[in-house]
């Protein structure tokens, strides 16, 4: 054979070669084309579609309620709440990890941005999220803190049967030298600081509160971590196990509900039947009468707030409460807190100023009436009031009164501290400042 016939059937070869080579490829992608894509379990499926129907059902029975559909205002915050409310359940229960627990605190209740159920501005809030079958340290300083409390419930926020379980008072706990403190969360019984978990309970919601009567006081410290010895990936089938992740947003649906429900609609219609349907009229609503939420150490007392611009509401005490922590704060229709950043929401025990006479009266109007005790209904026509009042010995109902602006002066006693827009704007000022040191944002 000549080198001119080996080449010719070399080249022949080879181009055989990548004939068969490209058939190869494109019948193997044929074939993958022909294979049924992957998708995700049914049961994990399931739980998605569940959670966007609970989701559109929230949608609807707040459009429903009166609120939505006589008052533009409320509108576009009731769907402001149906984002936040995704965004906190992705916090309260996609996010957190069971393997190193922590306590969230800018990433609940804590800021202007999370306020479903109207936080107060005064609380650092703690959410930790608890394994109950095994046991934690809680260790902690006091600062400045004026109140300490931690309510244990059975689970999570919508789970069936949902209720808080117990609530502590630090007060009524052992607390060391410069206000330092240990606390142990479930296994057996033990003496000293001992808080109990219920081992039946994988998902163990553990609510903290930290009252501080200024937000540039002294926070304290506080840190938890597990001392029960697990294997290693003893929870890895919480992070990759489709069941597991089907099961968390099922827990979700039910938070959205619970908040939908008993948040954004149940609290306006609560305080609205407490005052018996009457608007601009303080009720008592103690503890957990509220919400499984609320605290069984503060006794509540809040109203529905109706107002025309030119009109406010005179809340009068006859005496100072004689709570340990106790404030007035305004909120919208909807549960949520209105910005205590960058408007005077709130008032607490340490910046409410008292008359003459030894009572306080607190005015809670649309425009400012350069009145020390004012609260801004930043805009709102209505909304609502709460005054808090922690381990109180008496309880202290606030009367209320609307008036028109221009009759306060008559109405008010004389020696009503007042301020200057000038005084108000530091004040503002100094309100922000201490929010942005307590948050750290």
């Amino acid at each position: 054979m000549t080198n001119t016939s080996m080449c010719q059937t070399s080249s022949q070869l080879l181009a055989s070669l990548l004939i068969l080579a490209a058939t190869s490829v494109a019948s193997g992608e044929a074939a993958a084309a022909q294979q049924i894509p992957v998708t995700a379990s049914p049961a994990l499926e399931q739980a998605w579609q569940g959670y966007y129907t609970a989701l559109d059902e929230m949608r609807r029975k707040m459009e429903a309620t009166p609120r939505f559909q006589h008052n533009p205002q409320d509108r576009a915050k009731a769907y402001h709440t149906l984002m936040e409310m995704q965004a906190m359940a992705y916090n309260f229960v996609v996010a957190p990890r069971m393997t190193h627990p922590r306590i969230y605190k800018n990433l609940s209740w804590q800021t202007n941005i999370y306020t479903l159920g109207q936080n107060g501005p005064d609380f650092i809030y703690g959410n930790i999220f608890l394994d109950g079958a095994q046991i934690y340290r809680l260790t902690g300083r006091l600062g400045a803190v004026k109140l300490l409390l931690i309510q244990i419930f059975n689970g999570l926020e919508g789970d069936p049967g949902f209720k808080t379980t117990a609530d502590y008072d630090l007060a009524n706990m052992q607390v060391g030298a410069e206000g330092r403190f240990e606390i142990i969360l479930g296994g057996p019984k033990r003496p000293g600081n001992w808080i109990p978990l219920d081992p039946k309970v994988g998902y163990q919601h553990v609510f903290i509160r930290r009252a501080l009567a200024d937000w540039s006081d002294d926070p304290g410290e506080l840190e938890i971590a597990r001392i029960s010895a697990i294997e290693r990936g003893h929870y890895d089938g919480d992070e990759f196990e489709e069941a597991a992740m089907a099961a968390r947003i099922h827990r979700a649906e039910n938070f959205i509900r619970y908040c939908t429900e008993v948040y954004n609609i149940g609290l306006y219609d609560m305080y609205l039947t407490g005052a018996k349907g009457e608007r601009n009229r303080m009720s008592l609503l103690p503890g957990t009468v509220t919400s499984q939420v609320g605290s069984t150490f503060s006794n509540y007392a809040m109203a529905i707030f109706h107002l025309a611009d030119d009109e406010a509401l005179l809340i009068e005490l006859p005496k100072v409460p004689d709570g340990v922590y106790w404030s007035f704060q305004t909120g919208d229709v909807w549960s949520r807190s209105l910005d205590f950043n960058e408007r005077q929401t709130s008032i607490n025990m340490a910046k409410a100023q008292v008359d003459a006479d030894g009572g306080i009266r607190i005015v809670v109007s649309k425009q400012d009436p350069g009145v020390a005790n004012w609260l801004d209904t930043a805009g709102r026509i209505e909304g609502t009031i709460v005054f808090r009042n922690y381990r109180a010995k008496t309880l202290a109902v606030p009367a209320s009164r609307v008036a028109k602006l221009v009759e306060l002066p008559a109405i008010l006693p004389q020696g009503t501290a007042k301020v200057t827009p000038g005084e108000r704007q530091a004040a503002l000022n100094a309100r922000r400042r201490g929010f942005r040191k307590l948050l750290g944002e």
